[in-house]
């Protein structure tokens, strides 16, 4: 049986990695009882199991076979001295990352990150704009209200004369001042609004080159002649004071503030208008030593129509009225539409304005 065996390998075909060809015995093998009989038996301890594959040694020479679970299986032929080992699998190899998908992996972060960046830009603009119009809609609602003063005392007035009730000259004259004083009101508020509502939509002001100097003296001799009774000093340090901006509107902010002196403090109120540079910023100030803003009303100077209530004194012209509660709004609303900011100061006695500009 074992000699039918040994004849059967010598003609049958061996395949190794898919190749096929026959493996012809150089010196006669040995019968495989006497193979068997030489090998060492296994321990019970050191048995495998049986449905497990045990590799052994079954023959020599050129015709190596390995004994797995009742038989002999041929092997490879090797090159002599070289021994072969046990029988395991080849690592399977790390699958390569072509150059294709890196790129589009990296596009693909690219497009993920900026698609985040665009709907994070769209919700905050879609945030300032609701903010906007929510401003917008309670300017126009308390512009109602205060519109409504002025335009009530005129009505009043018009339909006093209707009914004669103005046939004396002196009432008549009277009644015609009044009318344009509330006239001259009316318009200032509805200017002040249009303003405020062009900043909170986002339009720029005019850009050129605007002397601050100049522009201080022209303020403080308006104010001089508006106000004899409160007297102003300028103080300009040496230095260069031109910056970039609209100036109608930096001389309104200038005067805004000097008028808020005029109608809210007492006859012989100091006021001083200083103009200096600080860390790459124009500076004015503009100080005061009257009562000065209430502590109630400091964190809400700069909201709009907050009015400063009753005056301690009369105002120089009483047909002037006070402010409409719009003054410092429309202040800090000019000074941040040129890079700058408006602020009030902590002072013992008096209001201490301080605007900063880009130089």
């Amino acid at each position: 049986m074992a000699q039918l065996l040994w004849r059967r390998q010598q003609t049958e075909p061996l395949r190794i990695s898919g190749s096929t060809r026959h493996v012809r015995a150089a010196t006669a093998l040995p019968p495989l009882t006497a193979v068997t009989a030489r090998m060492p038996r296994a321990t019970p301890a050191e048995a495998a199991p049986p449905h497990e594959a045990v590799p052994a040694a079954c023959g020599d020479g050129a015709g190596r076979h390995a004994a797995v679970a009742g038989g002999c299986r041929p092997e490879a032929v090797l090159p002599p001295g070289v021994r072969a080992g046990p029988l395991t699998a080849a690592p399977a190899a790390p699958p390569r990352v072509g150059a294709g998908m890196v790129l589009t992996t990296a596009m693909l972060l690219v497009l993920s990150l900026a698609t985040v960046l665009l709907c994070v830009r769209l919700r905050r603009e879609r945030a300032g704009r609701r903010r906007s119009e929510q401003r917008l809609l309670e300017l126009l609602a308390t512009a109602g209200h205060e519109l409504r003063t002025p335009l009530t005392a005129i009505s009043g007035y018009v339909s006093l004369a209707r009914m004669g009730g103005l046939a004396d000259p002196d009432k008549f004259d009277v009644a015609m001042s009044r009318m344009t004083d509330e006239t001259r009101r009316m318009s200032a508020l509805i200017d002040e609004l249009v303003l405020l509502a062009r900043l909170d939509l986002g339009q720029s002001l005019r850009r050129e080159p605007v002397n601050l100097a100049r522009l201080c003296r022209d303020a403080t001799a308006d104010a001089q002649v508006s106000s004899p009774h409160h007297p102003i000093r300028l103080t300009i340090l040496p230095g260069r004071y031109t910056v970039l901006g609209d100036r109608d509107r930096l001389y309104q902010v200038v005067t805004n503030l000097l008028a808020n002196v005029r109608h809210h403090t007492p006859h012989g109120t100091r006021t001083v208008l200083g103009l200096g540079n600080e860390d790459g910023h124009r500076v004015i100030e503009i100080i005061d030593d009257g009562p000065g803003i209430p502590a109630e009303l400091r964190d809400s100077a700069f909201e709009r129509f907050v009015h400063g209530g009753k005056l301690p004194a009369p105002v120089a012209h009483p047909g002037t009225g006070g402010g409409n509660g719009l003054g410092l709004s429309v202040a800090a609303a000019i000074v941040a539409a040129h890079g700058g900011d408006l602020t009030l100061e902590p002072s013992a006695r008096g209001a201490w304005f301080r605007i900063r500009l880009p130089a």
